[in-house]
Formats: C-alpha cells, structure tokens, sequence
C-alpha cells in the first residue's frame, strides 16, 4: 500500500500543501488520480490561509468547499471551530486540516491551532451528515489533521462515517485526526476496501447513541457508544495501524464480517477491551501494544453482554492471527476465544503467538467452554500472573485437535495450564488437544506443562 509521511512546519503548511496536493491526489486515487491534469485548491476560510487557494467567494463552511469541488480537487481548512456536519461525496478528494500531516498521537493539541469539526446536537447539520461530523460516500478521498468530535446524535453518530452502501469501494485515507466524544470515532460500514487509518488518536468516544443498526445484533452487532473503530466488512488490505486508543469503554476496534484486515502497530490503554473480531477471515492482530483494560469502566456491546477480554473472537472466525502483541492488566481476560451468549464455532485455524500476556483479573488466554477453539495453534506466548488460569482450555464438544508448546505460563493464580477435555481423549494426558515443550509449575491434568518444560 502506498503512503506518503510528510512534516511541515507551521509557516509553510499550506504552501507545501498546494505543491503536494497532486501527489496526495495520486497516492489517494491510484490509477484512477493519474488521468487528473488540473485540480483547484478550496480554503476555509478563503482568505488568507495560502496564495494557490482557487479565486472567488469566501467559504465559510467546509461543506461550502466540498460543494464546488470536483474529483481531484485539495480542500485546505484553516485552524478554527467548524460547528457543522460535512458530506462528502466527492470522489478522489483531499480534505486536510490545520494539522495535516502531523501525527495526532504526539502534537500538543492547541485548540488554537487545530482545525476542530464539531457534530455536536447544536450544529446546524449542515452539510446533512445525519449526525457525523464526517459522512463520507466516496472512494480514494483523504481526510487529514483534524479534531473531530461531537458525533453523538443521529442515525450515523460518529466523527467519521464512512458508507460503502452505494456500491462505491471507499479506499479512503484517514490519518493524523484526533477523535474524541463522539458515540464511535471511525464507523466503516458495509465492504470498505483498501481503507488506511493511521497516526490517529481515539479518545474518549463514548456519549450518544447510534440508530444505524438493524433490530437483530446479529446483523450487526455494535450498537455503540464506546468504540474507537467499528467496521461492518472491512475488505482486501483495509489496514488500521499505529494508532493510539484511549478510554473507548466498549473496544477500541470492534470488526464484524473482516476479511484480510490488517490491525498492528496500535496503543490502546483504558479501552474496555482492544479489539474484538465477530465473522473475521485472513485478519491479523499483530505488534499491538496495550494495558489497563477496563480500569476506567466498560460499556456493553450488546445489551446485556460485554466483552470479556483485551483481544477477543466473538463468533465464527477462521485463519485469524493474534500475533506479537503485549497485553497487560485487565478486568476478565487477556485473549478470549468467546462462548458469549451461547455462540460456537468461535476460531477455527487460528493461531495466537508470541504474545506477552500479563496480570488480567481472569485468565490469560482462554477457550471457553462450548464449540470454541479447534485446528488451532497457540504457542510461544508468555502468559504470567494472571488470576485464574495461565493457558485455560475447557470443556468444549468441538475444543479439540489443538497444539499448544512452547509457552511460558508462571505465577498464575490458579493453573499455569489446564485443559477441561480430559479424560476421554488421545492426546497429551488423554485430552484432546496436543500440549508440547510449556513451562510451567501448576497443571491440570498433570503433563500439560512442567517446569523444566520439556513433555512428550
């Protein structure tokens, strides 16, 4: 995937801005940008904010500016409070912010110097975003250094809405925002494909409500508040990377229907979980980095059901990697493979590995009990000082045909390893599941791991 990082300097932003413009056209559009010889840049406001800005009326409103765009054209938005809401239905559009190009997880944010969209119930819903400060219904389109916030309210309360309804692919590129104090920061709905987001900063996306979902949660079961990401089929090569979550009390990612979905490079702490997957195929959760689940509260994801660890599989996940990840301190679990509500056939081919998996209130990588985990692998992960279990595999009719070696599992509270399939199988200690080469000190049935870590 193509990207392109750029620094600039308050001074020259927006003259830098214009000169680029083509090439951030280009990187956003692919093939479809380089048949665009000419393109207009739009400010808002028009005056002063750079000398490539196109001639004519000022614009007060970023919904102004998108109104007279045109595919390819750059819209530069000056630092200021843009009580609004913003369709977009432009495709191969550059929307940048005061802050473009300046990674939100590390700027001072100055509200001085920011350029703040604010969806909140007082806006005058201006550009008819239906309660997001962002509504986007077009593909290969940037959006780029903004404080996005307010989206509480409406069918589609969210700081960025983006609907792939229409039949349109909506490869979009989302970076360098903070979002905060919406109901979800970023809501991809329906087959969003070859989507970036990165170098954002989710905070606090908790207050509101959303109406977009259908009656069932089993259409799509994130009614929200409280994510910073939401998806509904994100598509071939969507990739969510080195973002950082903070405080999302439902997840910071909640992914319904992935499908070769990359999320890695992440920070999440005080999220209520980090991400939970429902329906994922050829999705990777990798290299992550993330601590104190829960410690600020958590909000359901389903009335009646929250999630029950940092990275948890809900339902009906095959070829999902959870891979290199560091998690610690949490309120239930640390890797989940979920029997909520009753599901089965949580994961099937999947693989947890190397992971470091420390102090979660309950166990630290778990099956539970039902149809959960089966033709699986988990290994060389280092899990200690949890609660309840280290490496917990239960009672389950289908928990079976699993290998399990090389991990680590110490100063657990209860069992370092313990596999509830026993007694009627084949396998290591007659369960159903293989156990190879763990370390640990406490095991149930005998066998599954041992202190010099060594075991056939």
């Amino acid at each position: 995937m193509n990207r392109l990082r750029i620094r600039l300097n308050d001074g020259k932003r927006f003259v830098c801005w214009a000169a680029l413009a083509a090439v951030f056209v280009v990187l956003a559009g692919g093939a479809n940008a380089l048949a665009i010889t000419t393109y207009k840049v739009l400010c808002v406001p028009n005056a002063g904010i750079s000398p490539e800005c196109t001639s004519g009326a000022g614009r007060a409103h970023i919904q102004d500016a998108v109104y007279d765009a045109s595919a390819g054209d750059v819209i530069l938005v000056g630092p200021g409070y843009y009580n609004e809401t913003v369709y977009v239905d432009v495709d191969n559009l550059s929307i940048f912010g005061w802050q473009a190009g300046n990674d939100a997880r590390t700027r001072q944010c100055d509200p001085s110097e920011e350029s703040i969209v604010d969806a909140s119930p007082n806006a005058s819903l201006y550009g008819g975003g239906a309660g997001a400060a962002f509504f986007v219904e077009a593909s290969y389109d940037v959006i780029d250094g903004f404080t996005i916030q307010g989206g509480t309210t409406g069918d589609f309360a969210s700081g960025i809405y983006v609907d792939g309804d229409d039949g349109s692919y909506n490869s979009n590129r989302l970076v360098n925002n903070i979002i905060q104090n919406n109901a979800i920061g970023i809501d991809l709905y329906y087959y969003p494909y070859d989507t970036l987001i990165e170098y954002n900063l989710f905070n606090t996306n908790n207050t509101g409500t959303v109406n977009d979902v259908p009656s069932t949660y089993y259409a799509y079961p994130a009614y929200g508040p409280g994510y910073g990401i939401v998806g509904y089929g994100p598509y071939y090569g969507t990739t969510i990377t080195e973002n950082a979550f903070e405080g999302n009390l439902a997840a910071a990612i909640f992914l319904y229907y992935a499908y070769d979905t990359e999320i890695t490079k992440n920070t999440s702490k005080n999220d209520g979980s980090f991400v939970a997957l429902y329906y994922g195929y050829y999705t990777f959760v990798d290299h992550n980095q993330g601590r104190d689940f829960g410690a600020k509260g958590s909000l359901p994801w389903y009335t009646g059901y929250s999630f029950d660890a940092a990275i948890d599989l809900i339902y009906y996940n095959e070829y999902i990697q959870i891979n290199d990840n560091d998690l610690e301190k949490g309120k239930k679990n640390g890797i989940a493979f979920s029997n909520l509500e009753g599901t089965d056939y949580v994961c099937e081919y999947c693989e947890a590995s190397n992971n470091t998996v420390k102090q979660f209130a309950d166990n630290g990588i778990v099956a539970e009990k039902g149809d959960t985990l089966y033709y699986s692998v988990i290994s060389g992960n280092d899990v200690e000082d949890n609660g309840n279990d280290g490496i917990f595999i239960e009672y389950g009719s289908y928990n079976y045909y699993n290998s399990l070696f090389d991990n680590k599992a110490l100063n657990n509270q209860k069992n370092d390893c313990e596999d509830n399939t026993a007694p009627y199988g084949t396998f290591t200690a007659e369960t159903y599941n293989t156990w190879f080469n763990n370390i640990g000190s406490m095991s149930l049935p005998n066998g599954l791991c041992t202190a010099r870590g060594w075991r056939h």
